[in-house]
């Protein structure tokens, strides 16, 4: 095991710390890190100073050792390379770090000319089969390309090795034997796949994408079993519920493989586009500490990696290039696994600030992230994104992603795509939500709190609705929206239909000018709509339906529902609802549309303060196949109108088993009222 520090003797190594001096600095650095390694060192301290290194000699670290800068600087010298690293692990090391330092790039005194886009200029480059690194406490700035980059390789097996796309057949194989059976819930491999030296030496295979990480577009599992044959075609072991982008651990014994998808159908030649793959990756990577920024493209590129843990860093200022942000998680697809960013502050960057282009089991936790875009895409699988602080920027939720005790403030987030989205126990303050998903019920918001005050209200630019639904329906339970919107509270676009929303909350939400306040055809239980300005033109539709049950509405301006001209409804139920008006003359509905069937039972209407107007006011133009009131109690003062429907003679309306204190109908006589008890009076008709 080595041990010891050893502090690198300038002179014995001909390296200079003035700055000065490229090719020697680089080469006397890595020479004293191998002599250091055979005389069974575990750390090389730097004297600190200015190391210019050399574009062509990157610095080296090997297995088993620190490098220890002591708080020098390794600059790169100015060059005119499309691609540098400063400090390169890229020989399979494992269990070494480089701590303690400042790696400079030559960002802005580099020559660009020669073609190219020169973003490819790193700090620290992380590639192939690297296990078990740590960057840490360093300051890595002024690269033409990434603070840090870790890179795969395709790992690809050439020649005439058998390939799936074309060699598919129906039916399964017994994973407790090798037999091969009849399964029309199966496909198999025709071709062996041999354990060639390439497989062999590492250990490994596996089923991957293309280069752009897509497996066909007939393939429609994500699960497969290998089974193991010996040399003479007898069983051997099986591996069962892999999935596509993982590691098949080779054994011993092994000489060739079959492997079998769980789907029913045999794609074409065409239709997948799996390879048989050895890809070698960083693996176990701990940057910590580190102060990332002023770079051209990224602060940290994960472009193939697995168990990448990113903690306690600040990436800021980060431009020049595209992306242009903090952490990228991109090439490599879903080899990009577990990953783990915790509390980092990330700010101030061109474009984005993380950004998650594909992979599975990303973990983003406890940051602090201002400005620029935040984004989970498609091609995510289980991401969490949980007790994050986001400031001024846009959270795109378009993968596979629970989103909880996250605080938000002045960001818009879009609810994307088709893949789930959980928002659970999150506070948004001045930040509206899109819902903008294209697949039913797969985003849900839960135990949220949504708060817009002065601050959005006045904001100088307009932030626009504050709630945004998609037509397809998701649902919303346990949740407040309070405050107001700058224009209109909700935008509800043509074809919506069948939301859930169960026990959330609208608390003054009245906004600039009373516009209308529009929800989405569907099922409300258990809300509330405390002044929250004038409900309705719902849908401008046919065939939409709505039902409040156990609802309380409170206002005190304006008609609560006002359903003009333009509203065309098939069903619009309230039941067991409270409905409380602090003035005395505005209606709880105001109709004047075409309707299929209105119904109101159960329901109490209370006007503490009387009026002269009427609760429930059917405009002479109203269409409708009924109107019925049934069981519902009026209360008010100064004897006012329930229901005021006498010009409309012509709608079947039916006003049975309604209790009304001080309170009374305007009907016509074409209209039924039955059983109904006014001040104590039972009226049979």
């Amino acid at each position: 095991m080595p041990v010891g520090t050893y502090l690198v003797e300038l002179d014995r190594w001909n390296v200079k710390n003035d700055g000065t001096d490229a090719v020697n600095t680089s080469k006397g650095i890595n020479d004293a890190i191998i002599w250091a390694s055979q005389q069974n060192y575990s750390e090389v301290v730097l004297p600190n100073g200015i190391y210019l290194i050399d574009e062509n000699n990157p610095i080296k670290p090997l297995s088993f050792m620190t490098i220890n800068l002591g708080g020098a600087t390794l600059r790169i010298r100015d060059n005119s390379l499309p691609k540098y690293a400063i400090i390169l692990f890229h020989n399979k090391q494992q269990y070494s770090r480089i701590t303690n330092g400042k790696v400079e790039g030559d960002r802005y005194t580099h020559n660009y000319a020669g073609g190219g886009t020169h973003e490819f200029g790193v700090g620290v480059e992380l590639r192939h089969g690297v296990q078990y690194i740590t960057i840490d406490n360093l300051e890595i700035f002024n690269t033409t390309g990434d603070a840090i980059l870790g890179i795969t390789s395709f790992g690809a097996i050439g020649g005439s090795f058998p390939k799936l796309a074309g060699n598919m057949e129906s039916g399964g194989i017994n994973t407790s034997n090798g037999s091969l059976t009849t399964n029309p819930n199966r496909i198999r491999s025709k071709v062996n796949i041999p354990m060639i030296p390439q497989i062999r030496n590492l250990g490994y295979f596996g089923l991957y994408g293309d280069s752009f990480g897509g497996i066909g577009s007939e393939i429609t599992t994500n699960t497969y079993d290998v089974v193991f044959y010996k040399s003479d075609d007898s069983f051997l072991s099986s591996t069962t519920d892999l999935h596509f982008f993982d590691e098949i651990e080779v054994p011993t014994a092994a000489s060739y493989a079959k492997v079998t998808l769980h789907q029913s159908t045999v794609p074409s030649a065409s239709g997948t586009t799996i390879l048989i793959r050895t890809p070698e990756f960083p693996k176990h990577i701990y940057i910590e500490k580190c102060n990332l920024h002023h770079c051209r493209r990224l602060g940290i590129a994960i472009t193939g990696m697995k168990h990448c843990y990113i903690s306690g860093c600040e990436i800021h200022h980060i431009s020049g290039t595209a992306p242009a942000g903090a952490i990228d998680i991109e090439d490599g697809y879903d080899l990009n696994q577990y990953i783990f960013i915790d509390g980092n502050n990330i700010y101030d960057n061109n474009s984005y600030n993380i950004i998650a282009v594909s992979g599975k089991h990303i973990n983003i936790t406890n940051n602090r992230i201002q400005s620029g875009i935040f984004t989970i895409n498609s091609g995510v699988n289980k991401a969490i994104v949980e007790k994050n602080y986001f400031h001024n920027c846009g959270p795109r939720l378009e993968g596979d992603t629970l989103f909880s005790n996250n605080h938000l403030y002045g960001c818009r987030t879009l609810l994307l795509g088709r893949a789930e989205a959980a928002i659970n126990n999150c506070l948004f303050h001045n930040s509206p939500l899109n819902f903008s998903k294209q697949k039913a019920y797969v985003a849900q918001v839960n135990n949220s709190k949504f708060l817009y005050d002065d601050d959005f209200y006045a904001a100088s630019t307009n932030p626009g609705a504050p709630l945004i639904f998609s037509t397809e329906p998701q649902s919303i339970s346990d949740s407040v929206f309070e405050g107001s919107g700058v224009e209109a509270f909700t935008v509800v676009p043509v074809g919506t239909h069948d939301w859930i929303l169960n026990n959330v909350s609208f608390i003054n939400i009245k906004h600039r000018e009373n516009r209308i306040t529009r929800l989405p055809p569907g099922v409300y239980s258990n809300c509330k709509f405390i002044n929250s300005g004038r409900l309705g033109e719902l849908s401008s539709e046919d065939l939409t339906n709505y039902k409040f049950n156990n609802c309380y509405f409170e206002w005190n301006s304006y008609p609560l529902f006002y359903m003009g001209p333009a509203a065309k409804l098939e069903f619009f139920m309230i039941c067991n609802c409270f409905f409380l008006n602090l003035s005395n003359s505005d209606n709880v509905f105001f109709l004047n549309g075409s309707w299929g069937t209105f119904h109101l039972s159960d329901n109490t209407f209370y006007y503490p303060n009387g009026s002269s107007n009427s609760m429930i006011d059917i405009r002479n133009t109203t269409s409708a196949d009924s109107i019925v009131f049934t069981d519902n109690t009026f209360i008010s003062k100064n004897n006012m109108i329930a229901v005021k429907a006498d010009s409309s003679p012509t709608i079947p309306l039916v006003f049975k088993d309604n209790i009304l204190k001080k309170a009374k109908i305007q009907l016509h006589d074409n209209h039924i009222k039955l059983d109904n008890i006014i001040d104590s009076v039972h009226n049979l008709n």
